[in-house]
């Protein structure tokens, strides 16, 4: 592989994956170090969106789980309609509770969990003492008002867990509902420490009583899990959302699990409720739901509102909020753990692993759509805004189906930030790239073309098209009539020709460039221009004309100075032809030219030397004369056949433009002249050199009129041939 190839070809390639792979890190690091709150908020408000969706369209299908049946939890919840049942109204004397025990183990209840806190001494206290002392399956709720969402962390002072029943009743759990940032419940925390004591959450006491652990004992975290048991042996292995919780892996809103009233719990034939006390008759509402308690995990909460134990949570409710009870939140927890239907999230590896490759895909992708040459830019770059939009709803979508159908958690944030990032790199990309290409124009033609040319190829790069291309242009040569006599006169001096020489390209340069012309190059004394390229010109032939004509108009400005200084006056003879060239960049790898090349600009090299022939300073082929015949005044030389040419060409030389003011006797010499060349093509030699002398003597520079008086006499002596047709052939360049 050459250099050149490896430059072109495979370092830009290079270039833009190191890109791509580079914002991809810049997205791992924004998403994964940057800890940015933003964006896990965003994340959030996804996955809620996520468990809505999936419940909505569980719940379409008719697919969701009948705790009734199937669940290992119910709930007793303690109502404002229970409370009013209750002789004595809430909070309830402690004996309530104990009777309440002792009705859930005679049903077969597996684990009886109070989420109430117990802080204080009450009415009953030693009768549910007595039954907690009785029954090894009840597990009380501890709480504590200072706590850290960040580190799940709850302290209290009191290692009693400010509950008057653990002396008697070690089995307690941490009710705290640990809520995000949005305050909204998502995760559960599996232990959480007061004061010097590692202790287990509500959910994780129900669970060591359930598996027949030890009351105080505390999960493992292991790895990515966290685990119930030993490693050796786990009763469960439950993935973890982030370095301390799992996520809760909701069912529905508020009251997906049975609800069970507290009343109907409480009312067998050894209490009496308010009603039964009122009408005296019996109810006994317990009696016969027995079965609704057998082997279950029954948690007892308040679900009264002024008890405040509830929280928004990601599922809304029929009447649109998000609120569920604190005692639901807690039974998710156990059902999720016995179920082991847990929400699994990605692997961190994984999801940079897809953000680095994504990233370098999206980017290589947009910067090929934006690529697409068409007029209406805007439409490529709506197509652009449309893949970045279609992108991100796909990976949307792609984490939505994931969810529902695998309760498996896929980020949508980093991904869609990854896309986005892409989106705005192509454009920093495009912007630096144009920039250089902006440097490279403005390098490789600011020396050739007018700053007004380069700034349009600059904000238009498309229309300078580098590399060899066809076009009908106009070539320009100019040369200094004598330079190799001027260039005696300096023998002494070097230096003063080149100061000569320097202010006269000058001059003549800054006319081209005036006219919109492109600089080729000089040739010592020479100066080689062409029109209508890089930026196309429909009127490029009379911009070379005119430029030409201006030229001479500056000389005859100098003159006077230059002689003045001691100087030569310089006459500068022009060839002008217009017609099909190549143009382009030409040369080698390392150093090229934008020139022009063909038989066309080879003409109008030919026609700067004819204009000694004539005595004419600016000659023009037909083709030129053709493109500005209606707007410039010329004189008909010749029809020439140039050197390394078999067709004739007519030419003409350039007076002025059509505005020009052209005095009397130049008005008529020029039609006197042309009538005399008439004459002379129909081998009228003697009326033709009348008419030749007349007018060079009304125009003494028509000094064509000289040349053809000359030839007339030259044929009266010896005559053309018969098939003579008036054309002169060069036989010098």
């Amino acid at each position: 592989m050459t250099g050149y190839d490896f430059k072109k070809n495979v370092l830009p390639l290079l270039i833009k994956i190191g890109i791509g792979l580079g914002i991809g890190l810049l997205v791992v690091a924004v998403s994964y170090f940057l800890n940015i709150d933003f964006l896990k908020k965003v994340e959030l408000l996804t996955l809620d969106y996520r468990y809505q969706t999936r419940y909505d369209r569980l719940a379409e299908s008719g697919t969701l789980k009948d705790f009734s049946t199937a669940g290992d939890v119910v709930i007793i919840g303690i109502s404002d309609q229970d409370s009013r049942a209750m002789p004595e109204p809430f909070p309830f004397p402690r004996s309530y509770y104990g009777h309440l025990v002792e009705n859930l183990n005679r049903a077969g209840a597996r684990v009886i969990a109070f989420d109430i806190t117990f802080q204080d001494q009450r009415e009953g206290d030693e009768v549910f003492r007595e039954i907690l002392r009785k029954y090894d399956n009840v597990v009380l709720a501890v709480k504590s008002e200072e706590q850290s969402t960040e580190r799940a962390y709850v302290r209290s002072i009191e290692r009693t867990y400010n509950n008057v029943f653990y002396d008697v009743n070690k089995r307690v759990g941490v009710v705290n509902i640990i809520k995000d940032r949005d305050d909204i419940a998502r995760r559960y925390f599996p232990m959480m420490t007061i004061g010097d004591y590692l202790t287990p959450t509500f959910a994780f006491a129900v669970l060591n009583r359930h598996f027949q652990l030890d009351p105080t004992a505390t999960p493992q975290l292991i790895d990515d899990f966290i685990v119930i048991g030993t490693a050796q042996g786990a009763y469960r292995v439950i993935p973890r959302f982030d370095d301390r919780s799992l996520l809760l892996n909701y069912y529905g809103p508020n009251k997906s699990i049975p609800y069970i009233d507290f009343a109907q719990a409480i009312d067998d034939a050894g209490f009496n409720t308010k009603d039964e006390i009122e009408i005296g008759e019996e109810l006994n509402l317990f009696e016969g739901s027995e079965a609704l308690f057998r082997n279950k995990i029954v948690l007892i909460g308040s679900t009264m509102p002024e008890e405040r134990d509830y929280h928004s949570v990601p599922i809304k409710n029929p009447d649109g909020n998000t609120l569920m009870n604190g005692v639901e939140i807690h039974a998710t927890a156990i059902q999720n753990i016995l179920d082991q239907d847990y929400i699994t999230v990605a692997n961190p590896a994984t999801e940079i692993t897809v953000i680095l490759v994504l990233s370098l895909l999206v980017f290589l992708g947009l910067l090929w759509l934006k690529s697409i040459k068409t007029r209406l830019t805007i439409l490529v770059e709506i197509g652009a805004v449309l893949v970045v939009l279609l992108l991100i709803g796909g990976i949307f979508e792609f984490s939505v189906l994931m969810f529902t159908e695998s309760n498996a958690l896929f980020n949508i944030v980093n991904p869609s930030l990854a896309v986005v990032f892409c989106y705005f790199g192509t454009a920093v990309y495009q912007y630096l790239a144009e920039r250089q290409q902006k440097a490279l124009i403005k390098g490789v033609f600011s020396h050739y073309i007018s700053a007004a040319v380069v700034n349009e190829l600059v904000n238009n790069p498309e229309k300078a098209k580098l590399g060899g291309d066809r076009r009908e242009l106009t070539v320009f040569f100019s040369d200094i009539a004598g330079f190799t006599t001027i260039s005696e006169q300096f023998h002494n001096r070097p230096e003063g020709l080149v100061e000569l020489l320097n202010e006269y390209l000058d001059e003549m340069t800054s006319i081209v460039l005036k006219y919109g012309g492109t600089l080729d190059k000089y040739e010592g004394d020479a100066i080689m221009a062409f029109w209508g390229a890089p930026i196309p010109q429909k009127d490029h032939a009379l911009r070379t004309c005119v430029a030409a004509l201006e030229m001479q108009k500056r000389l005859a400005a100098l003159r006077p100075k230059w002689k003045k200084d001691g100087r030569p006056p310089l006459e500068v003879r022009c060839g002008i032809n217009t017609g099909v060239m190549i143009v382009g960049n030409m040369g080698g790898k390392d150093r090229f030219d934008y020139t022009v090349i063909g038989d066309s600009v080879n003409l109008a090299s030919r026609l700067e030397g004819a204009n000694k022939q004539y005595g004419s300073n600016i000659m023009i082929s037909d083709m030129t004369y053709q493109h500005v015949k209606d707007k410039v005044i010329v004189r008909e030389l010749d029809l020439i056949q140039v050197k390394g040419k078999t067709e004739p060409v007519k030419v003409w030389e350039l007076l002025g433009t059509s505005d020009m003011q052209m005095t009397p006797q130049q008005k008529e010499a020029l039609e006197i002249y042309t009538q005399g060349l008439e004459l002379y093509r129909a081998r009228n030699w003697q009326e033709a050199i009348g008419y030749f002398n007349q007018a060079h003597t009304l125009d003494p520079q028509c000094h064509v009129a000289t040349i053809y008086a000359q030839r007339a006499e030259l044929y009266q002596l010896n005559p053309p041939p018969d098939d003579w047709n008036g054309v002169f052939v060069m036989t010098t360049k």
